[in-house]
């Protein structure tokens, strides 16, 4: 060991230095993951491509299998498929470590792939070449076989970052924090970076016997020279930036990429988004919930569920009109103002099921076992009927099918007082359905605490949206439905 590294290791780094040696000296590159998994992707899908073909013509007893037609559809499925996953940035290690994210997006685009290629063989008309039921058995197959793939991997990586046996890009940390701050953040750094396929092979503190950035910095060149670091990591806050910079610059001599740590606080400033202004740059503190793709998206699939939905419909709705026209006075449809998209307000459609019509500055909310519910109404109630005709409204653009739900304008001012980020509710349209609806909270609200959770929910389905989530709420509606749990 050379006398500075020495001096550098006499706040406990050569024990580190020395733990990581001993788990990171064999194993798989943390880096290599990404391209192995792709390549494995492909290979196992053209793979399979050609198996099942031949499985099928085995059982079939036809011996006329065209092997090149099968492996090229094949390629062109696992090209299609591993292309769209890639650029997704779904074979980082990291994402691959998540089974739930990997087993959805596997499906998706899976299914995806075979509607894109079934629609092109029909617009070429050469589906007549390939056996309905080899593609069937293929689809099937292929997507246990990439599911396994995955569920595989997510156990590998796993394991392989709790024990070191990933080997990881070796790199060294600079850290501009006195102690005994300044080892604490060493710990959560470094933890972090080995999770993540890294390997810190030496740390460089500022702090003790009056080290300053320009010795730090002579030091880690004199130890990067010619050795096999691949990247440094410096962890520093922003008050100190003019040392970072003078840092940086001396560090540029080294051929490595060089990757600035920030504080917590001034983490959160840089995952935020920039934009640029000419010369003038501005950081993104909150963007439009839905891009115009995301918006055209979620509002086709809005239109083609209600249109579907009042086509399918339309005998019960009148059958249901007529019934509460029989059941008691009044009209069959309740309006009421809500709040949608930005607080604009509007008219909310449904069937009335009690005997009140109440639109004013206040309103009770239904309870259980209310007086003011009729009898067809409480049936109404449970089994949600009584909100088909918002239908209405997302055809008309007020609503959509899925959404947080819209309250009642006057329950709005209430409980925008109760909760702070109630009003973050309203970045997207309010749904006949949403993501606090499936997950039991239906019914009333009549604390502060059942406000807050279903707010919670309604806020990460704004921050989290997509059409697959929009298509795995809709399902999750029926069964919640036929569960009738919180309804009143």
């Amino acid at each position: 060991m050379q006398p500075q590294e020495a001096a550098v290791t006499s706040h406990g780094e050569e024990p580190r230095k020395n733990v990581a040696q001993r788990r990171w000296h064999f194993g798989l590159s943390y880096a290599s993951i990404e391209v192995l998994v792709c390549g494995l992707d492909f290979a196992l899908i053209v793979g399979l491509g050609l198996a099942c073909a031949a499985i099928y013509s085995r059982l079939l007893n036809d011996s006329d299998l065209d092997t090149v037609r099968y492996v090229s559809t094949a390629a062109l499925v696992g090209s299609v498929f591993t292309v769209t996953v890639r650029s997704r940035g779904l074979y980082d290690p990291r994402l691959l470590s998540q089974w739930g994210l990997q087993a959805r997006n596997v499906v998706c685009f899976w299914l995806i792939t075979f509607l894109v290629l079934a629609g092109a063989a029909f617009a070429l008309k050469i589906g007549k070449d390939f056996s309905r039921g080899a593609v069937l058995l293929f689809a099937a197959i292929g997507l246990i076989a990439l599911l396994v793939h995955r569920l595989v991997w997510c156990v590998m990586i796993g394991s392989g970052l709790r024990t070191g046996r990933l080997r990881g890009r070796r790199c060294i940390l600079l850290c501009l924090y006195p102690f005994p701050q300044g080892a604490a953040i060493v710990d959560r750094h470094t933890a972090d970076l080995e999770r993540h396929g890294f390997k810190i092979d030496h740390v460089f503190h500022v702090g003790g016997a009056g080290r300053s950035p320009k010795d730090l910095a002579m030091l880690a060149l004199a130890f990067a020279r010619g050795s096999e670091i691949e990247e440094i990591f410096i962890a520093a806050d922003l008050q100190r930036w003019t040392q970072v910079r003078h840092l940086v610059q001396r560090l540029c001599e080294l051929p490595l990429p060089l990757t600035l740590l920030p504080d917590q606080n001034m983490g959160e400033l840089f995952q935020r988004t920039s934009r640029q202004f000419g010369e003038t740059v501005g950081i993104e503190f909150q963007r439009s919930p839905l891009t115009v793709w995301e918006r055209s998206l979620k509002r086709a699939l809005d239109v083609v569920v209600a249109l579907g939905g009042i086509a399918v419909l339309t005998p019960m709705l009148l059958i249901i009109a007529g019934a509460i026209k029989l059941d008691s006075p009044g009209p069959a449809l309740f309006k009421q103002t809500r709040r949608g998209f930005n607080s604009r307000e509007f008219k909310i459609y449904k069937f009335r099921t009690m005997t009140v019509l109440e639109d004013g500055p206040v309103i009770k909310q239904a309870e259980l076992n209310d007086v003011r519910i009729t009898r067809l109404g409480r049936w109404l109630r449970k089994t949600s009927l009584d909100e088909l005709p918002q239908l209405v409204n997302v055809l008309s653009g007020e609503m959509s099918i899925v959404g947080p739900r819209p309250h009642a304008k006057a329950h709005d001012n209430q409980f925008s007082d109760w909760v702070s980020n109630y009003a973050f509710r309203h970045h997207v349209k309010p749904g006949i359905t949403g993501w606090a609806q499936v997950h039991g909270h239906r019914g009333e609200t009549p604390t502060v605490e059942a406000i807050r959770k279903r707010v919670d929910l309604d806020i990460w389905y704004v921050d989290n949206w997509s059409v697959i989530l929009d298509i795995r709420i809709i399902f999750a509606t029926v069964v919640e439905l036929l569960r009738g749990r919180n309804a009143v």
